[in-house]
């Protein structure tokens, strides 16, 4: 028999209902289990909420054959309990027990067993699991599991271009000068945000310099698609534009639509149109550090008259930035649609009630005050030293240089993303390993990075890279809120696995072949947790178009691309805040990862960002081209 293709039986509203009773009901974590025994047979098994009926947590995509291979089964049991895994003809190729158990994990309120079914490698599809009643969604044992779907990853930033955008209006009129040009859309705002689009370009830029075969990997796959190289080109259009003359500093938002009834542009003349946010420190040292690598790539692809716009322009920023007071706007000054970049966005946000307090605050009271501009400044300064070094201007580097190694942020691996970027710094150093720079500070943190995600991936949920009961991001706020899982918390996640897939390549280089494995795996977890085996049950990103992912998120909040097509990220649980969002569970209602929009187009959790998917896309690559080689070079050394 193969795995049971669900009838809808029971209607969507009592269906809802019933889940988030269950999942509230912390007095028998076990309840919603001993619910779904029977009504995972019957329900539509789709992004409705009855996909939370089945018991299983698997990556609906597939594994890979060599990788460990864990899945979730929910259950109130005090174990053991035996499973099995059969194939698509319903005969079964493996089994056993296990009583490896979590009870009440505190990120999800959930209780389960933890099935490892690694030891089986033959390549397949629809294998499914089963323990007694119950049975999996299909899954792959592959080399490839994620198929076309991968190429649809990286696509989305060509669905998301937006061309000759004009940009006429301002946050209180503070400028008459209008502007156009082309970019890559951010999220369902519409908008470009000079900091966010940093954070993917410096991904998608990392990943070409770190494997340069990559340039043509999509292209391959179809004509229609552009090389990586292209796409930054496309990307970087905006970079020479967003300082207006007369100013130093760059822009901090552009939006595209704004009206009386949504988003306003508050001061602006006229009643509708677009929107212009006022300058910040922020966003001109982002436009530094990507003007900078941008000129790294066109030397090696481009032409020497773009080597010399973008080093000279990323020269001409930074020292605009240096020569003014750090500048941080409130959200005041940003107008249209969606959020802005604060430079210090653990502090600025009083979450409950919902309001703000100063963007730019340092001190002890702000921690983490070292990442307000710092390390904004430092990731500049790494981008400029290593572009002056791979131009030959000597003396540049050498000034650069001394900068960086002088700065407190030198080599620092801890979690990144927009608002705190210094650790890309350190895997671009890692990257180029500059000569007469020591890197064993980074390296050493790199592992002890690993081994922190390894050590957290052993709690609950086996995909989850950070402490749930962290105090980090307490920020002496109105509420006591577990707020671990930040607006993004998938990005973030990806962000680690990054982390993660570098100390890999280390060990491997080492020749520390099972080491390199144990990093593969954990990273492969990540990936697994945002296909499937996570606690809302769905992959986290859209596959209407492929059919061997049977759980996949199927709406989105974008403003731009239709759902149907595939390969769209979405940011994930957040339990940080509900920013107004009327489709997300009760703000601190639920366990951090069921801070998730079961129904709707939730932006607090469904959102899609440029930034999620220039996370999601190297981690994948490093997936399906790298990891197989590093799990047989350990799989080689086994007795």
């Amino acid at each position: 028999m193969k795995p049971t293709k669900y009838l809808a039986l029971i209607t969507l509203l009592g269906l809802i209902a019933l889940v988030q009773s269950c999942s509230k009901d912390t007095s028998d974590p076990g309840k919603a289990e001993i619910v779904s025994e029977e009504a995972a047979k019957t329900t539509t098994g789709y992004d409705d909420g009855s996909q939370l009926l089945n018991p299983f947590r698997i990556n609906y995509a597939g594994y890979l054959p060599n990788q460990e291979k864990i899945a979730v089964y929910l259950s109130s049991d005090e174990g053991p309990i035996s499973w099995e895994l059969r194939n698509g003809e319903g005969k079964v190729v493996a089994k056993g027990e296990t009583n490896e158990r979590r009870v009440d994990d505190f990120a999800s309120g959930d209780s389960f067993f933890l099935i490892d079914f690694s030891s089986y490698r033959e390549q397949g599809d629809n294998y499914y699991l089963s323990v007694e009643a119950n049975s999996s969604s299909p899954f792959a044992i592959s080399n490839d599991p994620y198929g076309r779907i991968k190429y649809k990853f990286y696509d989305f930033f060509r669905d998301h271009r937006r061309q000759g955008d004009v940009f006429n209006r301002a946050v209180d009129n503070w400028t008459d000068h209008e502007v156009t040009f082309n970019f890559i859309a951010d999220a369902g705002d519409q908008g470009y945000y000079p900091v966010n689009a940093a954070e993917a370009q410096w991904s998608l830029i990392n990943l070409l310099e770190e494997y340069p075969s990559i340039n043509d990997y999509y292209q391959k796959h179809s004509a229609e698609m552009s090389t990586v190289y292209d796409e930054l080109v496309y990307f970087s259009d905006p970079l020479d534009k967003i300082i207006f003359p007369g100013e130093k500093l760059a822009v901090a938002k552009f939006h595209t639509f704004t009206n009386t009834t949504y988003a306003l542009c508050p001061g602006a003349p006229g009643t509708s149109g677009t929107c212009i946010s006022k300058p910040e420190s922020k966003a001109t040292y982002s436009l530094v550090r990507t003007a900078a690598a941008m000129a790294r790539l066109h030397k090696k692809y481009g032409t020497e008259a773009e080597v010399q716009a973008n080093y000279s322009l990323a020269k001409l920023a930074f020292d605009n930035a240096q020569s003014e007071d750090p500048l941080c706007q409130p959200p005041s000054a940003f107008g249209g649609e969606g959020g802005y970049y604060p430079n210090n966005d653990n502090w600025s946000l009083w979450r409950d009630p919902r309001s703000h307090r100063d963007p730019c605050a340092s001190g002890p009271e702000a921690d983490p005050s070292d990442n307000n501009i710092n390390d904004d400044i430092y990731a500049a300064l790494v981008e400029l030293f290593l572009t002056a070094r791979a131009l030959g201007l000597e003396s540049d580097a050498d000034a650069y240089k001394t900068s960086v190694e002088a700065h407190p942020h030198h080599l620092r691996v801890d979690h990144f993303y927009w608002g705190a970027v210094s650790p890309e710094a350190t895997l671009s150093l890692l990257t180029h390993r500059p000569e007469g720079m020591d890197l064993t500070k980074a390296e050493q943190g790199l592992i002890e990075y690993a081994e922190k995600v390894i050590g957290y991936q052993q709690v609950g949920y086996p995909g989850v890279t950070f402490d749930v009961k962290s105090d980090f991001w307490d920020s002496n706020d109105k509420d006591d809120i577990d707020n671990n899982f930040r607006w993004g918390s998938n990005r973030m996640q990806l962000n680690d696995a990054r982390l993660v897939m570098a100390a890999a390549e280390l060990e491997y280089e080492r020749q520390n072949f099972a080491k390199a494995a144990t990093y593969t795996n954990a990273v492969l977890k990540v990936l697994d947790q945002m296909s499937g085996t996570n606690a809302v049950a769905l992959a986290m990103y859209t596959a209407k178009n492929s059919p061997h992912i049977e759980q996949a998120v199927s709406r989105t909040h974008d403003a731009l691309v239709s759902d149907d097509i595939d390969g769209k990220f979405a940011l994930g649980p957040n339990n940080w805040t509900n920013s107004d969002d009327p489709d997300m569970p009760a703000f601190g209602s639920q366990p951090g990862m069921k801070m998730f929009a079961l129904t709707g187009t939730g932006w607090a959790s469904r959102e899609i960002s440029i930034d999620g998917n220039a996370s999601l896309v190297p981690v994948v690559y490093f997936a399906t081209e790298v990891a197989p080689r590093i799990l047989q070079a350990a799989r080689a050394e086994e007795p």
